[in-house]
């Protein structure tokens, strides 16, 4: 065993409801089979949040609680973005989750940048 201070590296997966159950063992989830993969090299954090489209995962990454919990990490090595399906929502049928194309885009250009000034640019 080595003496030397070596701290595991972070897989974190940012996400909405395909995200917060891809760590489902009945369902074989993406979440689990990377978590599997990197077992002992990286611990695996999910943040998916079911229900949520990039509007909403923005408003929580700007509360205190959501910096807390999103970003107060070490030794990020990898981090996932997979919103798009409740944003994708059609207009008429669920304006709550719907999220119009070009602002989708700057979300998700905002959450890679909070990404990236997070945990830097590797």
């Amino acid at each position: 065993m080595s003496s030397t201070n070596v701290k595991r590296g972070k897989i974190i997966l940012f996400g909405d409801s395909i995200t917060q159950s891809s760590f489902s063992a009945a369902d074989c989830g993406w979440g689990a089979w990377i978590a599997d993969r990197y077992q002992r090299r990286a611990d695996v954090l999910n943040r998916g949040f079911s229900g949520y489209n990039s509007d909403w995962f923005l408003k929580f990454a700007a509360t205190d609680e959501g910096k807390a919990d999103l970003f107060d990490h070490d030794n990020v090595k990898i981090v996932t973005v997979f919103f798009g399906a409740n944003d994708a929502s059609d207009l008429e049928l669920n304006p709550r989750h719907h999220v119009p194309l070009d602002r989708y885009k700057s979300n998700m250009k905002e959450i890679a940048s909070l990404a990236r000034g997070n945990f830097g640019e590797d």
